[in-house]
């Protein structure tokens, strides 16, 4: 198989796993959420804005640096953050939302605090990877419009699985803390792939 075809395969491989990642984190947000501000239309309003908010920004910030600099190995140590700070996540939630509960209350403000305080970092650094993805897997602009395409089409399959299989049957299985130590562990899996396999992504570049 072509050296192009492998790295079209293992960055498509990555997308589709942190898609996964990402969108099985949001359902277990809503796990940490439901305790402390119960899980009605206010809860979830706030993590799905929260969420767009993080793709926005990691999308942004993504397309600035990769325009600086085509390195995967800035992508993955990004990735590794992310999983370090979900990997933190079991340690600190329960007191900081306690926290917030009784200075902030358990109104607007209260739930947008939390659901920011547990998603907006870490789905923020995951959502880098897309530009770096789209920029590292680009060489013909003839088909730039069908490559972002088939990169945002692998990273929704992912959301999708990650949705559905996360909550019908990952949660009642393994809970919510333990599934949570294992996203950290597969996003900092995706970094660590992207660092040690960097001159392979960027194949002849300068």
């Amino acid at each position: 198989m072509p050296a192009s075809l492998l790295r079209g395969l293992l960055l498509f491989i990555i997308a589709a796993v942190l898609g996964f990642a990402l969108m099985g984190f949001e359902m277990l947000a809503s796990r940490y959420l439901y305790p402390y501000f119960g899980g009605g239309i206010n809860t979830w309003a706030s993590l799905i804005a929260t969420v767009l908010i993080a793709l926005m920004l990691g999308y942004l910030i993504g397309g600035a640096l990769v325009d600086r600099t085509m390195s995967p190995k800035l992508c993955g140590a990004l990735l590794i953050a992310a999983g370090a700070y979900l990997f933190s996540i079991p340690l600190w939630v329960d007191p900081l939302f306690s926290w917030i509960l009784t200075g902030v209350g358990d109104g607007m403000a209260g739930i947008i605090f939390a659901a920011t305080a547990l998603l907006l970092l870490p789905l923020t650094l995951m959502s880098v990877f897309t530009p770096f993805a789209v920029r590292l897997l680009l060489t013909s602009v003839s088909f730039g419009g069908r490559l972002v395409g088939y990169v945002y089409g692998v990273s929704t399959v992912g959301n999708v699985l990650g949705t559905l299989v996360t909550t019908f049957t990952l949660v009642p299985l393994f809970g919510s803390r333990a599934l949570t130590m294992a996203f950290a562990a597969i996003t900092a899996a995706c970094g660590l792939v992207m660092i040690l396999a960097s001159r392979f992504l960027r194949g002849d570049r300068p």
